[in-house]
């Protein structure tokens, strides 16, 4: 118990610097559940209105198990939320559990906050209804209404050229169209480059690369007429998710359908359920709820059906 006390700081320490590697959600949780299982918190001396005294080991040792759960309750970002649902859903004491989710609930709120602006910010938003991200959450919040645009562009503008990309079969030709429609709207604010490939020689359709900082957002697109349901499933959880955002500088990912008009329906798995292509937007985004806590390092996918059909319609 004096070593990991030493590690968090403790009375006991001698001043010697120790490595910090193990302040991460994972260690933190588990070497709190450990700690737990051997000091309990009903054999915890109580303190409190007794006047002065000197700590002894016991109370080092408590101190120590209560200040791993305050490390990891001040660590930001889903890996730390879900760490802490983890331990309300394992602790040992039945009776601390609510109290413990309720921790979680004021990170997760605390998580979902926007950041004040700058004042630059402040500024572009004014002349240009638009701000420049200034880091990766900014930046996918700025990909997704860039896309959005796109899709309310084709589905419902007076020019729009739904018609002439309903005859696109290859998903190569649909991303130069989407990446040069995007690149002609970046504005200063992102940048994104062509036929980008990863160190295993992947190569995500589009990455938004944000100007100042190095956390770039993949994009994965689906001509949805080309897929079976299971395979987009299949894709979105083990290409966009396992692999594109397996990079630890990149958290949030878009996955983005195109509909020709061509095929009917699609088989949603789990279920003998057959979906339209608004149905299927819908599964996908489920489906990535499901399973993220699967993911803890990816904070959010985005899911985003562009329907080629609906102008014509």
């Amino acid at each position: 118990m004096t070593f990991v006390t030493h590690l968090l700081g403790g009375r006991r320490g001698d001043g010697t610097a120790v490595r910090q590697a193990f302040k991460t959600p994972e260690y933190l949780k588990s070497l709190y559940l450990l700690m737990h299982e051997h000091i309990r918190r009903k054999e915890d001396i109580n303190r409190a209105g007794t006047g002065a005294y000197s700590p002894g080991l016991r109370d080092d040792a408590q101190d120590a198990r209560n200040n791993l759960f305050d490390l990891l309750n001040k660590i930001p970002g889903k890996e730390s939320f879900l760490a802490v649902v983890d331990i309300a859903k394992l602790h040992p004491e039945e009776a601390s559990r609510p109290w413990i989710l309720l921790h979680a609930k004021t990170k997760a709120e605390q998580d979902g906050d926007i950041e004040p602006w700058s004042p630059s910010q402040v500024r572009d938003f004014h002349e240009k209804l638009e701000r420049t991200p200034r880091n990766h959450k900014e930046l996918a919040e700025l990909a997704i209404l860039r896309l959005l645009d796109l899709k309310d562009d084709l589905e419902h503008g007076d020019s729009s050229v739904a018609g002439i990309l309903q005859t696109v079969t290859l998903e190569t030709d649909m991303r130069k169209y989407i990446g040069r429609e995007l690149r002609e709207k970046a504005l200063g604010r992102y940048s994104i480059p062509q036929e980008e490939e990863l160190a295993d020689a992947k190569k995500p359709d589009l990455r938004f690369h944000g100007m100042g900082f190095d956390r770039p957002v993949p994009v994965e697109l689906k001509l949805a007429d080309n897929w079976p349901g299971p395979k987009l499933f299949e894709r979105l959880e083990n290409q966009l998710c396992g692999d594109y955002l397996r990079d630890n500088r990149s958290g949030r990912g878009i996955f983005v359908l195109v509909y020709r008009g061509e095929k009917a329906g699609w088989d949603v798995p789990g279920g003998d359920n057959r979906v339209d292509f608004a149905g299927l937007i819908v599964a996908l985004q489920d489906h990535w709820r499901r399973i993220s806590p699967k993911f803890s390092n990816v904070d959010d996918i985005t899911v985003i059906g562009i329907d080629l059909t609906k102008r014509s319609s």
